[in-house]
């Protein structure tokens, strides 16, 4: 069975995923959820740290190119 991850941002993740998904990711990075939501409304930027954790905590569906496009852009080989 081939399986494709939906990379997306963090307020699509809250969305599609819900808030009992988010707050277990939280957990699982060392945060909160109300910190999460402020990523996601844009009013904060997760470290370099916590995006890789998020990124490796979500399985792939939340990527460091889509949380922090400023210090992981994507390769041009990849767009």
């Amino acid at each position: 069975m081939l399986m494709f991850t939906l990379n997306m941002d963090m307020k699509t993740f809250i969305a599609k995923e819900g808030r009992d998904a988010a707050n277990r990711l939280a957990a699982n990075c060392g945060t909160k959820y109300i910190y999460l939501t402020q990523i996601a409304s844009g009013f904060r930027k997760p470290s370099g740290r916590l995006t890789l954790l998020l990124e490796r905590k979500s399985k792939g569906k939340l990527t460091r190119h889509e949380l922090r496009p400023d210090l992981y852009p994507k390769e041009q080989s990849e767009r």
